[in-house]
């Protein structure tokens, strides 16, 4: 997981527009040949050492023979009708060209044959053409500590066995097995890796701990690059890390693994970094798995997971940004500038059909263009909710230390270093439109257009569409809740339920053993059973038939008591839920007194959520009104509706908010309100807290405004 390199590459550059485009050449060692095929004359063509077999039709071959790497498809089409007289259209030729180019069928110098290579120098190139202040570059510091090679060479011999085909089919079946794992124990694991991330609740040890476990975890990472690269003939002579945004990122130069390896290898060399990381996470899940809980290497290794698992997934792998997974895909699909090339394609094609600038859309082969377009959609999507979410990252981290309040200022100080390239781009781009645009809309401001659009801003202000909203903080409880107690004093002699457990309606969870208990109820029961036959055989005789049928009653009764208590020593869920109460096995063996708390059961299959609202806000809340809530380790909201409105005020949940650290500011009243939310996965928990937007309906902005000055002036002048 390198989450640092996954901000630094995740805006979509979009690289400037070289002075001279280049074009296709013949490649020197192309061979063709003259056949006859189904009656009709094609030329065979091969280039001498790669695998690709070319056909082409006479004319399409004296067409290719005028490819020289300088002459545009232009002049390729002008020189052709002269000599041939058959003009071809520049857009076919290029078309055309751009399809032997996916072939392999023009010449490259061995700079432009290594894909990735070229692209890592491309993004070189770019950052060094960047501006820097005289201070420096303080969002990108790079070091390069040392040269590893030498250190390679000696660790090579003992990891040699990594690159083995009995270590990979080992190493498959313990991905098999991890996994299973994640899928078995998804409830824990995924919630925890939100969690593990959520900087809100940590302190600064925590944040200690989190940067220690994702600097070994990387050096790992680019360790695994260079020994591949190493393994396959190359050498690997820098490698140190990065302060990017002053956060710590590893890098590993692997030039040469392009200059000595075939594609498959290339491809090994890239994959190799993520690969560590899931044989870690693969390893820590074994060790997880079978190490006792408290345990340090128990604790240590969850850590692990949680760092390395999904990480390497959201990260690495993905496509959508400049890592691993980027790299392999342009590698494989022989596109060294998927990202920019994509961005530019979509960028260009909205500035020219949307927004109607006089811009040029750069070109890209129909075939390659829906691709260009769905792939520069999500790359962009993904690339700025990270970011938002690395923003809102840093406020988690600052605001665990000088509180929540005051978050939003180093959240809004890192939005601003991220999106700095980003709003320079926007403004340029608005100053551009304006200027485009400015005759246009200079020309439409006569007097009845003014009129237009100050009856249309006045109906903005009088019409009711804005929709108006209070907020609260909220709090998660069980619908329906069973707190089992102990109704007659025993020992715990069986426990069939652990946390998290879930169980069904009357299944067993605990057993007590109350030998006097149970003795006298079974000697009370033989009693009542000696006394009911008395009375049948007073009753045969008629002789002192009441006083037999009397001492019957009572036993009886007594009996049916003692039975009943007895039937108390099994503990049963009387609703169908989870097991809430922590390590129950521990009451094993244990004596427990009557009334005392045993084991909680709780139905999460919906869940109640508790919103404190202020007191303000509660005469604009109504039963039935829409509400959508965020829990706070969670980035997509629920949606409910409100049940009810508590007619008395009451004190919000601790921990849901801040206590003022100022005299003149004091915390308002607050009323619950209640709202039900399906919970069909189990995915919320019991004491999840978030916030909660609740509809107030529909104002318009001149009420808004009229209402906020009339609440001031009641509130004072009365």
């Amino acid at each position: 997981m390198n989450l640092t390199e996954a901000l630094n590459t995740a805006l979509p550059e979009i690289p400037a527009l070289s002075g001279k485009e280049r074009y296709p050449k013949l490649h020197p060692k192309l061979v063709g040949r003259e056949q006859e095929e189904e009656g009709k004359t094609v030329i065979t063509a091969v280039v001498s050492g790669k695998s690709w077999l070319y056909q082409f039709s006479p004319t399409e071959w004296e067409l290719v023979q005028l490819f020289n790497g300088e002459r545009s498809y232009e002049e390729v089409s002008d020189l052709f009708a002269e000599t041939h007289g058959i003009r071809y259209d520049p857009g076919e030729i290029r078309e055309m060209a751009a399809n032997l180019d996916t072939m392999e069928f023009w010449y490259k110098t061995p700079q432009e044959l290594n894909t990735t290579l070229t692209q890592k120098l491309a993004d070189g190139r770019s950052q060094a053409a960047k501006k820097k202040s005289k201070y420096g570059d303080v969002s990108h510091l790079q070091f390069s500590a040392w040269d590893p090679d030498e250190w390679f060479d000696n660790i090579l011999p003992w990891l040699e066995f990594t690159y083995s085909r009995w270590f990979t089919v080992v190493t498959l079946f313990a991905f098999v097995f991890m996994t299973y794992v994640f899928v078995d124990r998804w409830q824990e694991i995924g919630y925890d890796t939100l969690q593990f991330y959520n900087f809100t609740q940590k302190g600064f040890w925590d944040i200690v701990e989190f940067w220690f476990l994702a600097c070994g975890v990387l050096f790992i990472h680019e360790s695994a690059h260079g020994l591949t690269c190493k393994h396959y003939g190359g050498h690997v002579h820098r490698m140190g890390f990065h302060l990017i945004y002053l956060t710590p990122a590893f890098f590993t130069d692997v030039t040469e693994a392009w200059v000595y390896a075939n594609r498959w290898q290339r491809v090994v060399t890239i994959v190799s970094g993520a690969w560590s990381e899931m044989i870690i996470c693969a390893l820590a899940t074994v060790v997880w798995w079978g190490t006792p809980y408290g345990t340090f290497v128990h604790d240590f290794a969850y850590k692990l997971i949680l760092i390395t698992g999904l990480g390497v997934l959201f990260f690495n792998w993905n496509p959508l940004i400049k890592l691993d997974g980027y790299y392999l895909i342009t590698e494989i699909l022989a596109l060294p500038q998927l990202k920019e090339d994509s961005t530019a394609y979509v960028a260009g094609w909205v500035k020219k059909h949307i927004w109607r600038l006089p811009v040029e859309v750069p070109y890209v082969p129909k075939r390659r263009r829906v691709g260009y377009v769905v792939y520069g959609i999500l790359s962009g999507i993904y690339s700025y909710s990270l970011l938002y979410v690395v923003a809102r990252f840093a406020g988690n981290i600052v605001g665990s230390f000088i509180g929540p309040e005051w978050a939003f200022i180093p959240a809004i100080g890192a939005g601003y270093l991220i999106f700095r390239s980003r709003i320079t781009v926007l403004v340029r781009f608005m100053n551009t439109f304006y200027l485009d645009k400015k005759d246009r809309v200079l020309a439409l401001a006569t007097p009845r257009n003014k009129l237009i659009a100050g009856v249309a801003a006045g109906l903005l202000l009088v019409l009711p569409i804005w929709r108006e909203t209070v907020e609260g903080r909220f709090l998660l409880e069980p619908v329906n809740r069973a707190v089992l107690r102990a109704s007659v004093p025993g020992t715990v002699v069986e426990v069939n339920a652990t946390e998290g457990q879930k169980v069904a309606a009357g299944e067993t969870l605990l057993r007590l053993r109350n030998l006097p208990l149970e003795s006298e109820a079974g000697k009370t029961l033989a009693d009542s059973r000696v006394a009911a036959a008395r009375a049948t055989e007073a009753q045969l005789r008629y002789a002192a038939y009441g006083t037999a049928d009397r001492e019957r009653q009572q036993l009886a009764e007594r009996s049916r008591l003692l039975q009943q208590q007895v039937a108390m020593l099994t503990i049963s869920a009387p609703i169908a839920g989870q097991v809430m109460t922590p390590r129950v096995a521990d009451l094993l063996g244990s004596r427990v007194e009557e009334g005392t708390d045993l084991v909680e059961v709780a139905d999460l299959s919906a869940v109640r959520a508790r919103i404190y609202l202020p007191e303000f806000a509660v005469r604009k809340t109504e039963v039935g009104a829409n509400a959508r809530l965020l829990p706070d380790a969670a980035m997509i909201a629920l949606q409910g509706k409100v049940l009810s409105l508590a007619p008395a005020s009451s004190q919000m949940a601790a921990g849901l908010a801040e206590h003022a650290q100022y005299r003149g500011i004091h915390p308002p009243t607050f009323y619950a309100v209640t709202i039900e939310v399906p919970n069909p996965k189990g995915e919320l928990k019991a004491g999840m807290a978030g916030t909660a937007l609740l509809t107030a309906g529909h104002r318009s902005l001149a009420g808004l405004a009229a209402e906020a000055v009339w609440d001031f002036i009641r509130r004072k002048v009365w």
